[in-house]
């Protein structure tokens, strides 16, 4: 779930959500009775710098997880923010997409050399069938650059080619009783071709999980499953580990004014994966006390040299002036754990 603030082209095509309308109704109260002009915004501002800024941090701790730093992506730039997918171009650059259908290039900040972030986007975008450009979800195949990415509120699922131009949409049958705020919210590309996608879910029910043996804007799901103890948390991305599990990003929040989220990380192996099935998740960590608090919603995993695992977590704040755009690195130290065995 999410609020919308206006500004730009591209954040006005966002839909109203309960909470945004209880914030609204306030404002609107405030300002009646009478009734105010005022101009056109300016164009959005997509060729101001983006700043990354490292985040003073205290150690932080959970399951094998290390909090080994933190940046916020902030500047002037208009295109930057809503960040709700994250994956790897290459092993020394992160690409984050937005509700706004923008993306953000950007060099791993833990390294040093050279490299600026760049805003970008995806381009031949249609409105054919009232997609909207509400990236949740996003993978890429490396060997070909293709990328598919789930849209929120139409429940789409679209292929963009390697330069990010629209190539192919489809609305799968199997997706279309999600709801429009709780739809494609995780996708992962097994390395057989295979596509999962999960839905965020509501409260009601356990969150369901289907399969594409092929492209999915060509093809219809085969098979559907469900998670199992997300402990009253949603899926918000998840993304293959080094070992072929998967690691899913699991979300709640609590109504406020600025809300408060909390984050965990769980785990599966798509080996279970079963028609019918029901998959219990396996606990991984729990970022609560000690980590960065906002609303995560995009998850990469990496594989260092030396055999050690690399998180990385960013948040989408929502366009709100309450929320920050966070980039987390968290250790997972395999190497030790294997010595210890």
């Amino acid at each position: 779930m999410r609020w919308r603030r206006p500004g730009g082209a591209a954040r006005g095509l966002a839909v109203m959500r309960p909470t945004r309308l209880i914030l609204c109704a306030c404002v609107i109260a405030g300002l009646a009775p009478g009734t105010f002009l005022r101009s056109e915004p300016p164009p959005p501002d997509l060729a101001a710098p983006v700043e990354i800024v490292a985040l003073d941090i205290a150690p932080a701790t959970s399951g094998p997880l290390t909090l080994a730093g933190a940046w916020e992506i902030t500047g002037e730039n208009d295109g930057i923010g809503g960040y709700s997918a994250l994956l790897m171009l290459d092993e020394d650059t992160l690409l984050a997409a937005s509700d706004a259908g923008r993306v953000l290039i950007l060099p791993r900040p833990d390294r040093t050399g050279p490299g600026t972030p760049e805003v970008s986007g995806f381009t031949g975008l249609t409105n054919d069938g009232w997609i909207r450009v509400d990236v949740e979800s996003l993978v890429r195949d490396p060997a070909t650059g293709t990328y598919w990415a789930g849209i929120e509120g139409s429940n789409h699922v679209v292929r963009f080619a390697a330069d990010r131009s629209w190539s192919a949409a489809a609305k799968p049958a199997s997706m279309q009783e999600w709801g429009d705020n709780t739809g494609a919210e995780s996708m992962v590309l097994l390395p057989d071709g295979r596509v999962i996608v999960i839905e965020e879910g509501v409260a009601s029910r356990p969150p369901a999980g289907i399969v594409f043996d092929r492209d999915p804007t060509q093809s219809e799901a085969t098979l559907a499953f469900t998670l199992a103890g997300t402990g009253g948390y949603k899926p918000a991305d998840a993304a293959m580990l080094p070992d072929g599990r998967i690691a899913v990003l699991l979300r709640a929040w609590a109504f406020g004014l600025p809300p408060r989220f909390s984050a965990r990380l769980a785990i599966f192996d798509p080996a279970q994966i079963a028609e019918g099935a029901t998959i219990a998740l396996e606990p991984l960590a729990d970022l609560g006390e000690g980590f960065p608090s906002d609303n995560f919603e995009g998850l990469a995993v990496t594989g260092d040299k030396d055999g050690d695992w690399t998180v990385w977590l960013v948040s989408d704040d929502n366009f709100a002036s309450f929320q920050r755009s966070l980039l987390l690195k968290l250790d997972w130290p395999r190497t030790r754990q294997k010595a210890r065995r």
